[in-house]
């Protein structure tokens, strides 16, 4: 149900995660980001473009989602699971911005540490 892409640039090589499954599915999704999230470090924040959604850790390796973007149900679920607060009509406008991106930062809810057992 997914692929690792390794993508480097001149300072590091990042390990990205892709969900290839169906979009439409919102639990199938959940359920995939919830087996693979430990696979990454302390989640900084996620970034919506018009194409994908990126779930990025404070290393910049991530989660991406080829097809999850505004107008999705989906992205409303991943979002909630995130922990992220945000209003329906502003999410789903890709013109709030001026480039289309949107970013939500992550650390209130996943804090560092937060996977380490003393």
């Amino acid at each position: 149900m997914f692929s690792k892409d390794l993508k480097s640039s001149p300072t590091k090589q990042i390990d990205m995660i892709v969900y290839s499954g169906p979009i439409e599915d919102s639990h199938e999704l959940i359920q995939f980001f919830r087996r693979e999230v430990d696979h990454l470090r302390a989640l900084k924040k996620v970034v919506i473009t018009r194409e994908k959604t990126v779930v990025k850790d404070v290393n910049g390796d991530g989660i991406e989602f080829p097809g999850l973007t505004y107008g999705s149900t989906t992205l409303e679920e991943l979002l909630r699971e995130l922990g992220v607060v945000f209003s329906r009509e502003v999410l789903h406008n890709p013109n709030a911005t001026p480039s289309g991106t949107k970013e939500f930062l992550l650390s209130a809810r996943w804090t560092w540490g937060h996977d380490r057992v003393l």
